[in-house]
């Protein structure tokens, strides 16, 4: 049996991650993955994905965290004027269209749609429509302004 450094809970040596508190037991270098999940976890979700892994409660409750962070990491470099948002999210894109043959840079173009696309899929568009007010208020910092003076409209057109 292993034990896990994080709750002291016995495991099967062949598990991954802690049945009990979902930490990984095996731990990976985060800097061979692309994103802020590690690759063993990129692993275990794309197997769930595909159908061939079923993943315990405890171990949505890390990723629940671990996203929660990611974007209150997100709000945090979103307010230091030396970080460049533009150049982060679209520095690898080219300025001109993209041509709809050109795959690559596609591919790119749909990465920026997925955070939208996990806020439509978590909030409805009209939950999205009230967050992106909020924001806008935020982002305008007047304070004789409200909700009531901002509003953003979603529409869906089926054609």
């Amino acid at each position: 049996m292993t034990i896990c450094d994080s709750c002291s809970t016995a495991v099967e040596p062949t598990a991954n991650y802690c049945p009990e508190c979902g930490s990984e037991l095996k731990p990976t270098r985060k800097d061979w993955s692309d994103g802020f999940l590690s690759i063993v976890d990129r692993g275990h979700i794309q197997e769930a994905i595909d159908g061939n892994e079923s993943l315990p409660p405890e171990y949505h409750d890390r990723l629940h965290e671990t996203v929660r962070h990611a974007l209150a990491d997100f709000c945090l470099l979103n307010r230091w004027d030396a970080f460049d948002n533009t150049e982060a999210l679209f520095g690898d894109l080219p300025d001109e269209e993209i041509s709809p043959d050109d795959w690559e840079e596609i591919e790119k173009l749909a990465r920026l749609t997925c955070p939208f696309r996990f806020m439509l899929t978590a909030a409805g568009t009209e939950r999205v429509s009230k967050i992106l007010e909020f924001s806008l208020l935020v982002h305008l910092q007047d304070s004789d302004k409200t909700l009531d003076d901002v509003t953003v409209k979603i529409e869906i057109d089926g054609n």
